[in-house]
């Protein structure tokens, strides 16, 4: 069955001719989430459906969103109490599949394989200072990339954690910029990010105010995190350097 054409404008299905006592939120296949109007304090599932314009209600799964974060399923002919406090948002989708998996540690749902970094941003609430990891029992946490998105169709269900961001430090070699998680590198580490680096080269240290430049060896430790901004090195050949 063809889900797509569905009328879910803004527009549409407002009651009329009636003043509107709730307004809830409702987002499709998203995290989208746009107001719409219930004049029933004590709704039926297919009532939210249907003030989205989702019709026919059997066609969606339809979940409230907790104050908790949590999901909780909400069936066509299922009554939903609008009255209480922080019950308000939904999330409709249009899928016959659905993947679950863990938000610090609440049950939530998604109806694709695939979920988005910022669907799982919105979920979570989180501050713009704090990113989503993928949790990895007995191994590293995996950052998900901002405008990245998380696999959820594999074995199990994934187990996703927030917390705050990693600090990065900036160093630019030979103009460019590049950005590291760690506070400070190597020579040798540094020589590796940087393509097509000639070993006919020394990595240089660009000294700041009276400090003179200075070659790097590949195994001395550069600390990246100076009070007088971004390390600026550049590769030079070594008969010209000294």
């Amino acid at each position: 069955m063809d889900h797509h054409p569905h009328d879910f404008d803004p527009d549409d299905d407002q009651p009329r001719g009636r003043e509107a006592i709730f307004r809830i939120q409702l987002a499709l296949d998203s995290v989208e989430f746009r107001t719409r109007a219930v004049d029933d304090p004590i709704p039926l599932g297919r009532q939210i459906l249907d003030a989205g314009g989702l019709r026919p209600p059997e066609a969606f799964s339809l979940y409230a969103i907790l104050p908790s974060g949590d999901f909780e399923d909400v069936r066509p002919d299922e009554e939903i109490d609008l009255r209480a406090k922080g019950a308000e948002r939904f999330i409709a989708f249009s899928t016959d599949r659905l993947f679950r998996a863990m938000l610090n540690g609440r049950p939530i749902v998604w109806g694709a394989a695939a979920i988005p970094e910022h669907a799982l941003r919105v979920l979570s609430g989180i501050s713009g200072d704090e990113a989503v990891y993928l949790e990895v029992r007995g191994g590293t946490d995996q950052l998900i990339p901002e405008g990245g998105s998380a696999d959820l169709g594999g074995q199990g269900a994934e187990s996703f954690i927030t917390a705050l961001k990693p600090k990065l430090y900036v160093f630019f070699v030979n103009g460019i910029r590049y950005e590291s998680n760690q506070r400070s590198l190597t020579g040798l580490q540094i020589k590796a990010r940087v393509a097509n680096w000639d070993p006919s080269h020394d990595l240089v240290l660009e000294g700041y105010g009276h400090d003179p430049d200075r070659v790097i060896a590949d195994d001395e430790s550069v600390d990246l995190d100076v009070e007088h901004g971004p390390r600026r090195f550049s590769s030079v050949p070594k008969a010209n350097f000294g």
